[in-house]
């Protein structure tokens, strides 16, 4: 019985997927990914989880990494939070509002599909090379999730509790935080994660491209030089990040949401 709960850990679960990951990189690595290629070549194509430590340790010293990591949470934040400001206000107004949700939705309909990328040659022409092309992307890339998963939201609340609220002589703003706000904040949780996904994504891509500066621009330049190693550090960065959010911001909000969800039921 111990021995079954033991292989239930969570804790232990996501040590050994890492461990297995860390040992398969590892023998790839050593033997030319399974002997596809030479391994005196690997140092190229795939190098050991000793040599990328090394370079992180390197890159951490110099303050390269932590100065290209800054600029690219920078951007992301910045650019996400205009998303937010206007996708949660304007996915209220298109759930509640059918005049809105008619003039608003067509105009999803035709630009949520375009990649974020497509907009990296308008953004440059029009804000140059930096920050503000970069803010500009992410806007656009992730406002639709945020958009779409609020105005979800609103429609889907429901009208059985705010009649409920109504009879118990509950007033607007207890509406408001007592049933809108709980029904809501799920759609808000999961649009707030895919818009971060796209916002990372993007960012990348606009680094990659013609943002000189960033997580994306390490990529390129690791590529562009030969070193593997850089490039390998840049994604694992970037994974570390987004677990890191993930960890802090997203899940804090879900215990909070369900917390918050009992309190009402009771």
């Amino acid at each position: 019985m111990r021995m079954k709960k033991f292989w239930k850990d969570p804790a232990f679960q996501m040590i050994a997927s890492l461990a297995f990951f860390l040992l398969t990189w590892y023998v790839a690595s050593i033997t030319g990914l399974f002997g596809r290629y030479p391994p005196r070549l690997m140092g190229l194509l795939l190098p050991t989880p000793l040599e990328v430590a090394r370079t992180v340790w390197e890159m951490a010293v110099t303050g390269n990494l932590t100065r290209h990591l800054g600029i690219s949470l920078y951007r992301v934040m910045t650019g996400f939070a205009l998303a937010v400001c206007m996708g949660v206000p304007l996915g209220i107004a298109m759930g509640r509002y059918r005049m809105v949700n008619g003039l608003v939705e067509p105009l999803v309909r035709v630009f949520q599909p375009i990649p974020g990328v497509a907009w990296v040659p308008l953004a440059i022409v029009w804000f140059g090379l930096g920050n503000k092309a970069a803010i500009f992307i992410i806007t656009i890339s992730s406002l639709f999730p945020v958009l779409l998963n609020t105005t979800q939201g609103m429609r889907d609340v429901d009208i059985t509790l705010i009649s409920a609220a109504l009879t118990m002589g509950a007033n607007p703003r207890q509406i408001t935080t007592k049933v809108l706000l709980p029904s809501l904040v799920p759609y808000l949780i999961t649009g707030f994660r895919i818009g971060m996904g796209f916002a990372w994504r993007v960012v990348i891509a606009a680094e990659m491209v013609g943002v000189p500066s960033g997580l994306g621009y390490m990529l390129s330049l690791g590529r562009g030089i030969g070193r593997t190693d850089i490039t390998i550090v840049t994604m694992v960065t970037l994974g570390a990040v987004m677990l890191l959010i993930e960890h802090s911001v997203f899940v804090p909000m879900e215990r909070k949401t369900l917390n918050w969800k009992k309190a009402w039921g009771r």
